[in-house]
């Protein structure tokens, strides 16, 4: 069956490649195009070109010319700046050309003698703020913050404006769990413990940018019902060689080390790329989990200290085959390893009387622990003359990870007497495979252009859990309670878009995708166990329509009214009938009869200048979340489950001010109002609501001698996560200076995060007779300390802090 998917889907590519050809000649869009000669007469073949944005001086085409010096762009109207670099050397910049219609620039004639404008520099007509609005995008320039330099992206996450990463490291945006992360527009397809893990193993300078994505228009997978997280990588466009290297220390409880290198070399029509970054260091956490059922009350408090050190590289190269057809490709590896302990104790009480019962002692140590991602991509990129264009990726990727558990449990009576003990030692592996491949094809028809791709992705994992008896010093596997759960998704998935201008004020676009979905998962008991062996296979199609309108104005700005359909399907591990013990007295187990659950939302947003305001409604349906039940003797079980249904009604708001010339403040608030409907036989019908919101301020200061002050601060309020578990409120300030030395050629950033230690996360959840209150609290405060310095070709700069307008950009080739 996998056999026959992939051949349709290759099949689908292949008639998009002869189709290409067909539809060359229909001629929609603008184009402008031109020659590159030198003073001899001679065409320039190589020549960089970069086509800016006349109002912002952001980048949006790059391209070589051919053998015989042409080259040309497909635009939309609006007016734009050609630069042309050649041979590392800025040879011609042009006024801004207001383009209408088809425009032939004619000869353009350059100097190639490098020794006359060597010390030439791109200025950019207007500085790139920390938050800007593209279409449905919401674009978090997170390059531009001190304070959230040298550390990793997950904790850069908690940065952005309306993403709260919760304790469990899963991701809600704007309220609403479910959102799909992304890294330069391709999914991880990872779960939220694994994909937690490779976020630890990124460094936050090799971000560009944060991209929200809210509403999603059909080309995009339809995963995701809260939106899309994209995070853009840094890509250095100037030619030559060049790179930066970061170094950096922080300090909580213990001390930690950051590095990150990356490297860039670009020529003619080949660019080669790496980068390396590690964070070593000891990170602590302490959280209490208490807890109130059938008269007694569980007080438990644990330690927990991560030893593992983290690593991350990538290597790639680009060949632009002409100004049209570029190739590359992009190998990524992840790795993180090293040890952990945790050291809980919990007293139990008589809830009447409050007289002490028991005290359990454990601890569970981790002698061995590894993760390692390997991705390798492949892609063509075809941008034709005549606004055709033809994208084809390919991804391989492999994911491994292994623990090891010692479990030690002892229980204590009251006066501190021995009683029983239960010691058990976990092996459990994870392998995960996957394979995808996509193509996009997007041609001009009419007055407006379609958009048609397919994709299909397969991806296998493997769970193997192991639990072993240790009480008499012998390793013995206990048959009953070890397991082999094989998961496996193949995703099909094809759709339409078709965009279009109604007139010059009036934008449409509306599209269609199909997703099949076809699993099987398989548990697979030790021989000889008491456990039956369980096999769920599944195969459903599922329609995702999409829509938007936006009408632009002179005066008063911009107003977008989009629609979309998605879906989130359970994760690998929540499929897995199996129940592993956390310790004692609480078990976690999988659901293999969980169902996806589907979000219709609705948003209408405003944008004008500075400011950007966006209202939305989400209507989750088939809500999975993670109940906790009583068992016999008070123990607890963690299961997912749907339980009902979703509202989500949420108002954002963002504004970018410059009070002066030296300060300049960023604000954006979120509120929402969550609705969680529950109506099962199991957990009766009734409802949890909750009013809540979010706000983000940085504030930005130039300080005389090239210093730069940063203030930044999140307020959360009290919300829900989950089905009914209620998290108070909490906040976080943030302080950083930066300064420019070395001729610019370094900065040095001094931060400390979480002044005030205010970033605690506390929970209350009640369900049925079950009373649950946790307490999280990890090393948010640190101060941290990193020195950046660049080398290489800076006459084309590649950071335009203060006065460069070509960006770093990401996915152009």
């Amino acid at each position: 069956m996998i056999i026959s998917k992939l051949k349709l889907t290759y099949l689908f590519i292949f008639l998009l490649c002869i189709f290409s050809k067909g539809f060359a000649q229909i001629n929609s869009g603008i184009t402008i195009k031109g020659i590159i000669k030198n003073t001899k007469n001679d065409a320039i073949d190589g020549a960089t070109l970069f086509l800016k944005n006349g109002a912002d001086g952001e980048v949006v085409k790059q391209g070589l010319t051919n053998t015989d010096g042409t080259f040309s762009f497909a635009v939309a109207k609006g007016g734009y700046v050609l630069v042309v670099s050649y041979l590392s050397v800025l040879t011609y910049q042009s006024e801004v050309l207001k383009l209408s219609d088809h425009t032939d620039l004619g000869i353009i004639k350059i100097e190639t003698a490098p020794r006359n404008l060597k010390e030439i520099v791109i200025k950019s007509s207007g500085k790139k703020p920390l938050i800007r609005i593209e279409g449905r995008k919401m674009i978090y320039n997170i390059e531009k913050s001190i304070t959230a330099q040298g550390t990793n992206v997950l904790e850069a996450l908690k940065k952005t404006p309306g993403v709260i990463v919760n304790q469990d490291n899963s991701i809600t945006l704007n309220g609403a769990s479910g959102a799909l992360l992304m890294i330069n527009g391709r999914q991880t397809y990872l779960q939220t413990e694994e994909l937690a893990q490779l976020l630890k193993s990124m460094s936050s300078s090799d971000l560009k940018s944060i991209e929200i994505i809210r509403n999603p228009s059909a080309e995009y997978d339809a995963s995701g019902t809260g939106g899309i997280i994209n995070l853009v990588l840094q890509k250095s466009i100037a030619e030559g060689f060049n790179g930066s290297i970061n170094n950096g220390i922080a300090y909580g409880l213990t001390v930690k080390q950051n590095t990150s290198l990356n490297l860039n070399f670009r020529k003619g029509k080949i660019n080669l790329f790496g980068s390396y970054n590690h964070n070593f260091g000891h990170f602590a956490m302490d959280y209490d989990n208490d807890r109130t059922t059938n008269g007694k009350i569980y007080l438990n408090s644990s330690h927990d200290v991560d030893k593992k050190h983290n690593i991350g590289s990538t290597l790639g190269a680009d060949y632009a085959i002409d100004t049209a057809k570029t190739i590359g490709i992009v190998m990524n590896g992840n790795f993180s390893g090293g040890g952990g302990l945790i050291t809980p104790i919990t007293n139990i009480f008589d809830q009447s009387t409050g007289q002490l019962l028991q005290t359990l002692r454990s601890q569970s140590s981790y002698p061995s622990q590894k993760t390692n991602r390997y991705n390798v991509n492949l892609n063509y990129r075809y941008k034709g003359s005549k606004n055709n264009t033809l994208d084809i990726d390919a991804d391989y990727g492999i994911f491994d990870a292994a623990t090891k558990n010692l479990s030690t449990n002892t229980f204590y009576s009251p006066e501190g007497e021995f009683q029983s003990a239960n010691n058990f030692l976990v092996a459990n592996s994870r392998n995960i495979n996957l394979y995808a491949v996509k193509a996009d094809y997007g041609f001009p028809v009419g007055k407006g252009r379609m958009v048609t791709g397919a994709k299909y992705s397969d991806v296998s994992a493997r769970n193997i859990f192991d639990q072993y008896d240790v009480n008499s010093g012998v390793n013995v596997i206990d048959i009953n309670l070890s397991n082999t759960f094989k998961y496996q998704e193949q995703i099909t998935a094809g759709y339409l878009k078709y965009e279009t201008s109604l007139n010059d004020a009036l934008q449409m676009d509306i599209g269609i995708r199909l997703e099949n979905t076809h699993s099987t998962g398989d548990l697979k008991p030790r021989e000889g166990s008491t456990q039956s062996a369980t096999l769920v296979t599944r195969n459903y199609l599922n329609v995702f329509p999409t829509a938007g309108i936006t009408y632009k104005t002179k005066e008063s700005g911009t107003y977008n009214l989009s629609f979309s359909r998605r879906i989130d399907r359970p994760a690998y591990n929540d499929l897995n009938p199996f129940s592993y013990p956390v310790d004692e007295l609480s078990y976690w187990k999988g659901n293999p009869f969980l169902q996806p659950q589907y979000a219709n939302t609705l948003v209408l947003q405003y944008s004008c200048k500075n400011t950007t305001i966006s209202a939305g409604y989400t209507h989750t349906s088939d809500l999975s979340s993670q109940i906790t039940e009583v068992l016999e003797g008070n123990r607890i079980i963690m299961v997912p489950r749907n339980i009902g249904f979703q509202n989500n009604i949420n108002l954002t708001v963002t504004q970018q001010i410059d009070i002066a010339k030296w300060w300049s403040m960023s604000l954006t608030g979120t509120g929402y109002r969550l609705e969680n409907k529950v109506g099962t036989v199991a957990y009766g019908d009734y409802s949890r609501s909750c009013l809540a919101g979010t706000i983000n301020i940085q504030q930005n200061f130039k300080i005389p001698g090239h210093i730069t002050a940063e203030v930044s601060g999140v307020v959360n309020s009290k919300n829900i996560s989950g089905l009914n578990t209620y998290v108070k409120g909490n906040s976080q300030v943030d302080l950083g200076l930066q300064k420019s030395l070395m001729n610019d050629k370094a900065t040095l950033k001094l931060a400390i995060t979480d002044l005030l230690r205010t970033n605690k996360i506390n929970t209350d959840t009640q369900l049925n007779n079950l009373v649950l209150h946790t307490t999280y609290a990890g090393e948010s405060r640190q101060i941290r300390l990193n020195f950046t310095y660049r080398f290489g070709n800076n006459k084309i700069k590649t950071k335009d802090d203060r006065e460069s307008g070509l960006q770093n950009e990401s996915q152009r080739l």
